[in-house]
């Protein structure tokens, strides 16, 4: 291993709802803050030489329809985002992770609808909110087109979100059609979040890995990023990679935002920590690293892989 992708990516939330608050409504206030967040965003991501990956809600590609395509004309991947709860609050009071086969089958293509509407083609990269998912998920976005996407966050356990990831695959992989947390043989790559797999930040209740967004009040990105590349040293995966997740709810035009100024800080840490372990770090895409793993041979179908592990007990 002599590089290592890096993905710099953005949720792209809706704007709040007037008179609503909380962590259920996490987004800009209006989509002229989040237009400039996003730009902000951008830019500093291109200081380090990083294109950005944006996974946009339905409603927020209607608004941001010119910028994000401007965006992707520039190198940015463009790919779905969706929170059920947002995007229709009456029928789908869930979290994706929540819902049936039949109610992701029928959410995802409303959104995908929608982004179809505002950006003039479907998008072929999905990342559900809160990186809650359940057996079915990958399957049905195979089936719906998709050919990739960050759905995972290794080592997260928040039953309440039905986002559980413990023990998943911590690097780039195909998609399994029937169980969440093996690598499997569909026509869809997941994209983990990258997450320091040494360093619990919550172990109470839920259990939470740090990772290296931006949000954070208080954390130690060197060791974040320095633990995050020893380990993807120690596996030696077939796609190397680092993902970072953000959400456009900050302005990181301003030098002086705590959170602008931890980006800046993510960035720098996980770049040097790279170069120290004599590691090159290449910006990517979502796309592109999708396209990595995918030109890798499918490995046996699952049913196969299974009848061979009985037979070996």
């Amino acid at each position: 291993m002599k590089t290592i992708n890096i993905v710099v990516s953005m949720d792209v939330e809706p704007e709040r709802p007037p008179g609503r608050d909380g962590p259920a409504t996490s987004g800009p206030n209006n989509y002229a803050d989040s237009e400039r967040f996003i730009r902000g965003f951008t830019g500093i991501a291109s200081e380090f030489g990083y294109p950005v990956s944006f996974f946009v809600h339905p409603e927020a590609a209607v608004a941001h329809a010119d910028q994000l395509l401007d965006l992707e004309r520039d190198g940015a991947t463009l790919g779905l985002h969706i929170h059920p709860y947002k995007l229709d609050p009456v029928r789908y009071r869930a979290h994706f992770g929540e819902l049936s086969p039949e109610a992701q089958r029928a959410i995802v293509s409303e959104g995908l609808g929608v982004f179809k509407l505002a950006l003039g083609r479907a998008p072929l990269y999905f990342r559900p909110g809160t990186f809650s998912a359940n057996d079915s998920t990958f399957r049905i976005l195979a089936e719906l087109g998709f050919i990739g996407g960050s759905c995972s966050c290794p080592g997260r356990v928040f039953p309440e979100l039905y986002a559980v990831w413990a023990g998943a695959p911590a690097d780039p992989h195909r998609g399994h059609a029937t169980f969440r947390n093996m690598p499997g043989s569909l026509e869809f790559a997941n994209l983990p979040l990258s997450v320091d797999l040494s360093n619990i930040r919550d172990g109470k209740s839920n259990v939470q890995l740090w990772d290296l967004r931006p949000d954070y009040l208080q954390a130690d990105y060197e060791r974040i990023s320095t633990n995050i590349v020893a380990q993807v040293i120690e596996r030696n995966p077939d796609v190397p990679m680092i993902m970072v997740v953000s959400h456009n709810d900050n302005d990181y035009t301003d030098p002086e935002n705590r959170v602008a100024k931890n980006l800046r800080r993510s960035l720098t840490e996980v770049t040097r920590s790279c170069e120290r372990a004599g590691l090159t770090p290449v910006g990517s895409t979502v796309a592109a690293v999708c396209a990595q793993v995918l030109a890798k041979p499918a490995a046996p179908p699952e049913w196969v892989i299974g009848r061979a592990s009985i037979q070996a007990g």
